[in-house]
């Protein structure tokens, strides 16, 4: 099963989406629209009738939805009043790291599915050391339990990824996404790059997108994704090769129908270089 991001033209790139119950991460420094990706996720479910949860430690009730009155997205008001969507601010002087409150307020009437959002992370691990990577372990195994989630990371100002609170949660979440403002121009100002989703298949390479309103974050480049990932046809391929099925040995034929199915780049030459060796 696949939850639909919300993101347009991201779905594409992470082969139809999130997988269900998963802990996916997005790192950014200020201004690439961490919060605004959280949104768009979030209000996707409510679309579709799911229900939504909302934590952070920086926007209340009237900062959520000031900043999605700004987008164009009148909604999320009525879902916030209806009980669908859930929000909470936390004050990071007031809670502990990996408090139980916040799974609390989250698992409180929780029904499948169920969106959860933490923007972010960040102040609820400012102390963070390597010794702690089985609470935040511990911690996304309850978030994978309750529904889907996405969590928003600050990038350090110095850039520096090796920092526990950022490695920690991203070796752990199941998926990560990876938002820069590089200032090259309004064209190609903000860009996006997956860095990992967990079993899954998903798109290499920069993507440039941009903040739209009543879009929001708009990836560009997904249907050159979408069109170079057509599957091989092995039966053509071993047919230009000479080859046929019943000579080939069953571990290997198996190999290599499920690379024909993988729809990666450069499929079709992959499987005649390793055709080409057998011979």
């Amino acid at each position: 099963m696949r939850v639909e991001t919300g993101i347009f033209g991201l779905d594409e790139l992470l082969g139809s989406g999130y997988r269900a119950n998963t802990v996916n991460i997005v790192l950014g420094s200020a201004g690439t629209g961490k919060t605004i990706f959280a949104l768009q996720f979030l209000l996707k479910g409510l679309e579709k009738g799911e229900k939504g949860v909302f934590i952070s430690f920086d926007m209340d009730v009237k900062g959520v939805i000031d900043t999605a009155l700004a987008l164009g997205w009148d909604e999320i008001e009525e879902y916030i009043n209806s009980g669908q969507l859930k929000i909470k601010k936390f004050y990071a002087e007031e809670v502990s790291y990996l408090n139980n409150d916040v799974l609390v307020f989250i698992s409180e009437d929780a029904t499948e599915p169920l969106r959860i959002v933490i923007d972010s992370f960040t102040p609820m691990i400012a102390s963070l050391n390597y010794g702690m990577r089985n609470d935040v372990n511990w911690f996304f195994s309850r978030l994978r339990e309750l529904g889907t989630s996405v969590i928003t990371l600050e990038e350090p100002l110095n850039g520096d990824l090796s920092e526990p609170s950022v490695t920690i949660p991203m070796f752990l979440g199941d998926s990560i996404i990876h938002l820069k403002n590089i200032g090259y121009g309004e064209a190609f100002n903000r860009t996006l790059r997956i860095l990992k989703h967990r079993g899954s298949w998903h798109a290499e390479g920069v993507f440039p997108y941009r903040i739209l309103p009543g879009f929001g974050i708009f990836v560009e480049g997904a249907e050159y994704v979408v069109e170079s990932r057509a599957e091989a046809n092995l039966d053509e391929i071993l047919s230009q090769h000479g080859v046929r099925k019943e000579d080939l040995d069953e571990t290997l034929l198996k190999k290599l129908q499920k690379l024909a199915e993988s729809r990666i780049n450069g499929v079709d030459d992959a499987i005649s270089e390793v055709l080409r060796r057998l011979a």
